[in-house]
């Protein structure tokens, strides 16, 4: 696809101020081989310099928006892989050291001498934990030099500010000797103005290559950090994982690794901190003398203070991070499982739950940034306070000093005071990074799991494809203690009572099977028995704790289906070379030919995130064709066949498991029993840890337990389900997609400037009450506070002309009073900003959550899940941190400057003639330099998210990507998005160096000025008045370009700003969730009557519908079961009930209109059994009641008729407690790993009909509520749906047709109409699809007899 062409529309000239001069051609995008490589080491030196090899982009961006393909390429040294690969071989070796001398001391511990141990390595480094300092040490052995180097440009910096104050001394004086008449030579004048422009042009010139330096070297060590924790999660054992959820390494990803980032850039000036303040001492001491030492002494106490609020800062971030990661959880958690919040009208407590923890995280953060802010205030007045108390006692000694040596040593007290500045938010950070790096060291540390291809042993037997002997494995499971720290729970026992006969899955035991080269063995038992986690143990998923396993050839296991955010052909390629025979066979063979001709786009459509767009038989038989496509010797088929009809089942027995694998090695997981004819062996779980293991007629012979199970099993054809695909989302495929496939939204990206709506938007999210009143308010205090700030040493120049005859003790009353003024003014001022801020990051995080929670579900269909989680993390961190901070250093720089400005005018009028020739040239090179660096820095943001994205993908689908082999493939995507993402990072931080270094040009020019009309007397200017203008001047040297480089800071962070405002005012919302003047009686609905009238439901505006002009009465306590073919309307039909998608025509409840009422209060008087049953990390307890609305009595209850804990044990598993060796599985308190993944699937299949059990609604929706469950508990599953909900209205998505031919009526739909409806038997006598779909599935006039 010709790129260019792609983006054309986007390829428009832009009008801006000087446009005229570069023509009216639009520069093209160059082509991939056209991109040139990152200049910075291949360019001259005068280039390199001035950062001027940028100017060719930024003509380029001046003309027209910059695009990625704009960007240059990263030298090969600065890739990621580049640097990780040295970074690795670095951190093993360390990493081998550190672990070697933590068993070393725990063997010293014991006593034990030599290499001698009483206990297994493993054992003694459950404790490990990796210094952080091992991998900072890491990450200087690869970046030191240019650290190096960058810090040594931070040292000349230094000298050039520091020694600047003995020229001004000589040109101050100079001004003095020529007031009283000297006439000393006018050469030296002009050559000390000369020497002050070339220092002050000269130090801007080191602090940008410094800058440049620490600050890429930052985010080199952010990229190699990024890789080294994706490359770990993929290596975590269980315990790891279950220390390191994926919501808390997104965490640490997205926030930690960002202020490391940040830190990293600015960590020099703590270390060199010294060498300046000690030439700064000595300076002052040559000037001033002894007295310089109380003010010096003030100093280091304020220092000694500021150095134990750090401390106590340190500590305070630790807590917010508790928070941080529980918020961020709470996203991701929300965004898993979107579809079931909104069902339970959970969105209320849900944001409840996220409003109490973001009140938490944002106390402790408003406390650090008030903390933070008065550090800022005292480090603003030091110059002040340490240059009052100086001079004080220098008057006091009597000992007289020239004019030019009390401003230049006001100059050193705020050299010094700037060094202190830095340093301050430097230690800040500091602490910030160690945070981070400690955060990592800890998931560094957590063991590796073994790896799949070292965990089989060599099978010499050519006849045998696997053997395991003796073979023994248990998953580890884990508790919180009080101490909140992770214990295994020790294996439990088969109990021989009835006190907890379902305890935690016992694991397997004592395992002894060879299955020979190409047969077919199916695996079954009861559910909770172990089926999945056979698979798993035989693929090196599950830990062995015995024993061995062998196999011959290569293995694959094939199980929860997994589908990355691509197309249909990427995820069943996976990786592998494109065979289009191969492929098309396997297609055939896997029955996704007939899906194909639904896509618009075939198998190149985007599936979206999660395979959102796709039904669980769809991603099945993808997951299926990705592992037939693989080629590997054995496969192990973990219930593929659950989530597909009989027919289709039926073909991928025959044409695929049967027929294009015939020759491997194949076992099956499954409860669909009536397959088991075609196997050659069977391996029975019998519930215990054991197995029965041998051909069908063996097993039969002797396993009591085989045989009952056996008896709820019939034909596969008795199971025809008529419909396996979610026709929702193949009717939104049909209608939604672009005719390239295309399902995702591109992010949304502004450019050019920020709209002003953001920033009135902003303004008022954190005025509240006051609204504009706020920042002007803010503007005021800013305004008093400087020019008490000026004039404290205007005062000092008064006192030293003696200006108005006064006694000294009148000038040096107003000059104490003013200087302290200034402290409480600042104090105020930075308050108020803080207070802005933080009322502002508070309201947009909290709105963007509250209207993500009612987002309408298509939204979340076509939005990346990484994406969201940036809004939450990167862009949640700049506005609760970041943008404070820029904010003020905008305002009070650009409120020094002018009033610097001003002064210089008051004492040279002649100076105002250069003010408009410095406006014009600092527009000018503003102008020019933003028309890039805002699309430069919204190009990072937009591939950042990508690398967000991806990074969220992968941790995700961690065992599909280890099992197919495919970790290193995922690895070097990851590192192609991080290159990607530093391509504008690097260009980023470049451009603003070319900014400062076309300014300190200006700035050395505008000192030099100022120097001459000194030098020359214009205006008769004294030495006092010229020491304070020079004073003045130099503390405003670097603010032109920060105050420029802030403002655009400011704009770059104003992205996050405007993203987060899409999901805080733009976002699209549902109808309204609560009407509380429209809401039905308490007790609604109690009848549960339900009246379709002409219904007709598409799921967006423009999409063909998928209900049409449905008409339906259901009588209250009905039970009607729905069927029909794929693509029918069956699930359209749910999402009408409970308004996912908005309709025409009438529903009414009990002759209530739903769609009058609350979205909130119709979805929780529902309450709906799903297909894919969610779980979340926590309890059983708040799984079944997430928000504590209802009594343990009633939990236990449900348990209980769920069949999860059995009724003659209830009171005995009530009262175990969590340290029991024994719980039960099902206990309240048991612990419910992320996604439930240490429960079966048809256990949280259970457990969702128990939490429908508690939830107590009198209309029940069951959408293939029994898909993932062996027939034995699905006969428990429906005989307790007709008990427990006898008097209920049940809606039942057929999953097997047998479970609904004994209900009230039946309902056909086809095409989103009702074809057929009447009670079950006279379908049948009909002929028609009902009668058809029953012949199929072997159905006979004797099942509909009661």
């Amino acid at each position: 696809m010709n790129v260019e062409a792609a983006n054309e529309k986007e390829l428009l000239l832009q009008k801006r101020s000087l446009t005229f001069l570069y023509g009216k051609n639009v520069p093209p995008l160059p082509l991939e081989e056209e991109r040139k490589v990152f200049p910075h080491r291949h360019t001259n030196i005068i280039s390199r310099a001035l950062f001027y090899y940028l100017n060719p982009m930024l003509r380029v961006g001046y003309k027209r928006t910059l695009q990625p393909q704009d960007m240059y390429v990263l030298d090969e040294r600065d890739s990621v892989d580049a640097m990780y690969d040295k970074f690795r071989n670095y951190l093993d070796v360390e990493l081998d050291k550190a672990r070697a001398k933590h068993i070393q001391k725990k063997r010293e511990a014991r006593a034990e001498l030599g290499n001698t141990s009483t206990v297994d390595e493993d054992t003694d480094l459950e404790d490990f934990e990796l210094p952080y300092i091992v991998i900072v040490k890491g990450l200087f052995h690869l970046f030191g030099w240019q650290y190096m180097w960058g810090s040594l440009l931070k040292v000349f910096t230094d000298l050039f500010y520091t020694l600047m104050p003995l020229v001004q001394k000589r040109l101050v004086n100079f001004v003095e000797e020529s007031a009283y008449g000297f006439h000393p030579t006018l050469g030296k004048g002009v050559g000390y103005s000369i020497g002050v422009g070339l220092m002050v042009y000269f130090a801007g010139l080191c602090v940008n290559h410094f800058v440049y330096n620490s600050i890429t070297v930052g985010a080199k060590c952010k990229a190699v950090l990024t890789k080294l924790l994706l490359e770990k999660s993929f290596r975590l054992d269980a315990r790891g994982k279950h220390k390191f959820p994926v919501g808390k390494i997104n965490s640490i990803m997205g926030t930690d690794l960002t202020r490391v980032d940040l830190a990293i850039g600015f960590f020099p000036i703590i270390f060199e901190f010294p060498f300046s303040i000690i030439l700064c001492i000595i300076l002052l001491l040559v000037n001033i003398g002894v007295s310089a030492l109380a003010g010096i002494s003030l100093f280091v106490v304020i220092l000694l203070f500021t150095s134990y609020v750090v401390r106590v800062l340190y500590k305070m971030r630790v807590r917010a991070n508790v928070y941080t990661d529980q918020r961020v959880n709470l996203v991701k958690e929300l965004l898993k499982n979107f579809k079931m919040v909104k069902m339970y009208g959970w969105e209320n407590s849900y944001f409840k739950q996220f409003v109490d923890t973001r009140q938490k995280e944002m106390t402790i953060v408003l406390r650090m940034q008030h903390i933070r802010n008065f550090l800022d205030a005292l480090s603003f007045w030091l110059p002040i306070i340490t240059s009052m108390v100086s001079f004080l006692v220098l008057y006091h000694l009597r000992n007289n000093r020239t004019v030019g040596d009390i401003f230049s040593s006001l100059t050193l007290f705020q050299e010094l005071t700037g060094q202190f500045a830095m340093v301050t938010p430097s230690l800040s950070m500091a602490t910030d990074m160690v945070v981070g790096f400690k955060r990592v060291a800890q998931l560094i540390s957590c063991p590796d799991a073994p790896a799949l291809e070292e965990f089989h042993d060599l099978l010499d037997d050519e006849k045998l494809a696997l053997k395991l002997a003796h073979a023994s494995f248990k998953w580890h499971t884990f508790e919180e203690s009080a101490t909140t720290e992770v214990v295994i729970v020790p294996e439990s026992k088969t109990s021989s009572s009835k006190d907890a006969s379902r305890t935690e899955f016992p694991g397997l035991h004592d395992l002894t099977l060879s299955i020979s080269r190409g047969e077919f063995i199916v695996v079954t038992g009861a559910i909770g028995s172990g089926k999945s986690s056979l698979l798993s143990a035989i693929s090196g998923f599950m830990p062995k704790t015995g024993g061995s396993v062998a196999k011959n050839g290569s293995l694959l296991l094939c199980g929860y289906p997994w589908v990355q955010n691509a197309t249909v052909r990427e995820n069943i390629l996976f990786g592998q070379p494109f065979d289009q025979t191969k492929y098309d066979e396997i297609v055939r063979v896997c029955s996704l030919d007939t899906d194909f001709e639904l896509f618009s786009a075939g198998d190149m459509t985007e599936v979206g995130e999660r395979g959102i767009t796709l039904s669980g038989g769809q991603k099945a038989r993808i997951n299926l064709a990705r592992a037939v496509y693989s080629d590997r010797d054995i496969i192990l088929l973990d219930d593929v066949l659950s989530a597909v009809d009989a027919k289709v089942g039926k073909h991928i027995m025959e044409q695929c498991i049967l027929g294009y694998l015939k020759g491997k090695t194949r076992i099956l997981a499954t409860h669909q029993l009536s397959l088991i004819n075609a196997a050659d062996k069977v391996i029975f779980l019998n519930g215990n840890g054991s197995i029965d293991y041998g051909t069908l007629h063996e097993v039969r012979s002797r396993n009591s337990a085989f045989i009952r199970l056996m008896e709820f099993s019939h034909d596969p054809e008795e199971e025809q389900r008529p419909d396996e695909a979610d026709e929702k989302k193949e009717d939104e495929l049909k209608a939604e997609k672009e005719e390239d496939g295309k399902l995702m939204r591109d992010e949304e990206r502004a450019v050019n400037s920020i709209s002003k709506n953001v920033y009135s938007t902003y303004i008022l999210s954190g005025s509240g009450k006051l609204g504009y009143l706020f920042p002007i308010l803010i503007l005021f205090a800013c305004a008093v506070s400087t020019f008490s700030d000026l004039f404290t040493n205007n005062w000092l120049s008064f006192w030293q002309d003696k200006k108005f005859r006064k006694p000294p003790g009148f000038y040096q009353g107003i000059y104490i009073l003013l200087g302290f003024s200034t402290l409480l003014l600042l104090t105020f001022y930075f308050a108020l900003i803080v207070q802005f801020c933080n009322k502002a990051a508070n309201q947009f995080n909290t709105s963007a959550f509250q209207n993500l929670l009612h987002a309408p579900m298509s939204f979340i269909d076509t939005t990346p899940m990484g994406r969201v989680l940036n809004r939450f993390t990167k862009d949640s961190d700049v506005l609760d941190n970041e943008i404070q901070s820029q904010f003020r250093m905008f305002i009070q720089e650009f409120s020094v400057v002018v009033g610097t400005l001003i002064l210089c005018i008051i004492y040279l009028p002649w100076f105002a003639i250069a003010i408009p020739v410095m406006i014009v040239a600092y527009y000018l090179i503003a102008n020019f330099y933003l028309a890039s660096s805002r699309e430069i820095k919204r190009l990072e943001a937009v591939k950042r998210s990508e690398v967000y994205s991806h990074f969220n993908e992968a941790l995700s689908g961690l065992d599909t990507i280890k099992a197919h082999s495919s970790s290193e493939r995922f690895m070097e995507t990851n590192s192609r998005l991080i290159d990607q993402m530093n391509e504008s990072y690097f260009t980023f931080v470049a451009v603003q160096r070319w900014l400062a270094c076309n300014l300190d040009i200006m700035v050395s020019f505008m000192c030099l000025f100022i120097c001459l009309l000194c030098s020359f007397r214009i205006f008769h200017i004294r030495g006092a008045y010229a020491g304070l203008l020079l004073t003045c001047v130099f503390n405003i040297v670097g603010m032109l370009s920060y105050m420029l480089r802030a403002m655009t800071e400011i704009e770059n962070q104003m992205n996050s700003v405007e993203r987060l405002k899409f999901y805080a005012v733009d976002l699209e919302q549902e109808a309204p969730f609560d009407i509380p003047e429209r809401n039905p009686s308490p007790l609604w609905p109690q009848r549960g009557a339900i009246c379709f009238s002409n219904v007709t439901m598409s799921y967006r505006e423009g999409l063909p519908p998928a209900v049409r002009n449905l008409s339906l009465d259901v009588a209250g306590g009905e039970k009607i079961g729905v069927c029909g073919r794929t693509g029918a309307g069956k699930s359209s039909v749910m999402y009408s009930l409970f308004r996912l998608a908005e309709f025409d025509g009438r529903i009414t409840i009990d002759d209530v209109d739903i769609s009058k009422i609350g979205l909130h209060k119709l979805r929780t008087s529902l309450s709906i059994i799903p297909q894919d049953p969610v779980l979340f990390s926590g309890n059983i307890r708040s799984n079944l009641d997430p928000f504590q609305e209802h009594s343990d009595d009633n939990l236990w209850d449900a348990l209980s008729k769920a069949g999860l804990v059995e009724t003659d044990a209830l009171d005995l598993v009530k009262h175990q407690t969590k340290s029991d060796r024994n719980l039960h599985k099902f206990h309240l308190a048991r612990l419910v790993e992320d996604d439930g993944s240490n429960f079966s699937l048809g256990e949280r299949q259970l457990l969702a009909l128990a939490r429908a059990l508690v939830r107590g609604s009198k209309i029940l929706v069951l959408d293939e509520a029994t898909s993932s469950v062996d027939y034995e508990t699905d006969a428990k599953v429906q005989k307790t749906i007709t008990n427990e909900f006898a008097d209920c209205t049940v809606l039942c998505i057929a999953h097997r047709l047998k479970t609904i031919v004994k209900y009230d009526r039946i309902m056909v739909l086809d095409k989103g109409e009702i074809v057929e409806l009447g009670k079950p038997i006279e379908l049948y006598q009909h002929d028609g699809i009902f009668r058809s779909m029953c012949e199929k599935s072997g159905i006979t006039r004797a099942d509909f007899d009661i």
